[in-house]
């Protein structure tokens, strides 16, 4: 089995592992998940993910900027390569040029013993024809040159027996001091040959050894540039290695956000299904004047907060994305904390309890149905005085003020009731309305 192939069952295996821990199994209801808490965890693996990741990242940034430098470092090797592969192939020409002139001039010096050797031979046949010329008149027993002259007839026969055989004898001398010339004049010639052939071979061997020099000096050069190239494709691969360590980061990230997106599906079913609990309705109660000391506003609702000095600290829109009214007593800090919580009109309850998923932020907090499309939500309570299903009156304590859920500023160890108030909507057959109208009137702080 390949590497993609396992890589992409295990990303299966977990995305299937999260779909069973975060969206819920038959053991588990709806209602007492927390969706955010689940989709928090899930955050904070996609954070360590993209932490790894940025730290990855990173590794690759810096090993590509090593890379890029022994880059640059390899491009002057291999300028310098190429300007000694030059000068060597600037050698070889000359070179070339040499041998061709010393291959001439071997060709010239063949020639040139060719000819000497015919020379030679030339002198060699003269001086066996003389000598055979001279042995065949002795064996013919013929009268010497002396004996020729003098049986001459008269003086003019013997100045002409005289002359021919200095002819003769001239004759072959100058043949043979001709044939000598020449051998001379082609040894000499042979020698101004041979001196051009060693002045040529030493011109190469010097050529030669500046060609061996720069030959060494690009293997120097070849071999620091091979072992940066060496470096830099470990480094290549090690660039390979942590990008397939990213890539996997990548999709185990995919993953979660599936998984996250799993389980907002579940919450928007359970947020339906918990809308689908409140009724519909012309989106009226019936109002008065009083119920016994709570005064009741022209829509029909008392203040949850029945304490003087009641004030709004954030109201509706006050800031981006309040949908409410947040109502406190005056006083110091935890003086709200632990302040009665009253109906603010009758009705059943729909929902007392901790706050989760979408809801997370309310903390503990009570939704009232009060029937015809109305109900109210109380947030951020200490502790919930009624249950989910019981009818409740107009006035009736249902909670405590407190400060669970998202709060500002956060309870800590030396301020444990910080942030302590009431979060007050009127909601209007499933949407949020300014619940101001609703309520009699209270000053903004």
């Amino acid at each position: 089995m390949n590497d993609k192939k396992k890589s992409f069952l295990r990303l299966v295996s977990m995305f299937t592992v999260l779909v069973v821990l975060f969206t819920g199994t038959s053991m588990k209801t709806s209602a007492a998940r927390d969706f955010q808490a689940e989709i928090d965890a899930i955050e904070k693996k996609i954070d360590a993910n993209n932490s790894k990741k940025s730290d990855q990242e990173k590794s690759v940034a810096e090993l590509q900027e090593d890379i890029n430098d022994m880059q640059d470092q390899l491009d002057v090797y291999n300028d310098k390569i190429g300007a000694l592969n030059e000068d060597i192939s600037a050698k070889n020409q000359l070179i070339g040029q040499y041998e061709a002139e010393i291959t001439q001039l071997e060709n010239e010096i063949n020639q040139t013993n060719a000819q000497i050797d015919s020379l030679n031979a030339k002198i060699d046949e003269t001086y066996d024809l003389l000598v055979e010329r001279m042995r065949a008149s002795y064996m013919a027993g013929e009268t010497s040159s002396l004996e020729i002259l003098l049986g001459a007839e008269d003086y003019e026969s013997f100045l002409t027996r005289l002359e021919l055989v200095q002819a003769i004898s001239r004759h072959d001398a100058q043949v043979i001091e001709s044939l000598e010339n020449e051998i001379k004049s082609l040894n000499e010639m042979l020698e101004s040959i041979t001196q051009k052939k060693t002045e040529q071979e030493e011109k190469k061997a010097a050529i030669e050894a500046e060609k061996a020099e720069i030959v060494s000096k690009r293997s120097e050069v070849q071999s620091s540039r091979n072992e940066i190239a060496s470096k830099q494709a470990t480094m290549e691969k090690k660039v390979g290695q942590i990008e397939s360590v990213i890539s996997k980061l990548d999709a185990s990230t995919a993953a979660y956000r599936e998984a996250i997106a799993s389980i907002q599906a579940a919450e928007e079913e359970y947020n339906r299904q918990q809308a689908a609990l409140l009724s519909q309705g012309s989106g009226t109660i019936e109002g008065g004047d009083s119920i016994g000391d709570y005064p009741v506003s022209s829509k029909g609702m008392i203040l949850p907060l029945q304490y003087s000095g009641v004030v709004a600290s954030a109201w509706w829109g006050s800031y981006s994305g309040h949908k409410g009214i947040d109502l406190i007593t005056k006083g110091a800090t935890g003086n709200t904390y632990g302040k009665a919580i009253r109906a603010a009109a009758a009705g059943t309850v729909v929902f007392a309890g901790g706050g989760s998923g979408s809801s997370w932020s309310y903390g503990n907090f009570v939704t009232i149905d009060h029937g015809n499309g109305v109900s109210t939500r109380y947030a951020h309570c200490s502790s919930v005085a009624v249950s989910s299903g019981s009818h409740v009156a107009q006035g009736q304590i249902i909670a405590y003020v407190g400060n669970t859920g998202n709060v500002y500023p956060r309870p800590s160890s030396s301020n444990p009731h910080a942030g302590a108030h009431l979060h007050f909507e009127v909601i209007i057959n499933g949407s949020r309305v300014n619940p101001e109208p609703w309520i009699p009137g209270v000053p903004h702080n």
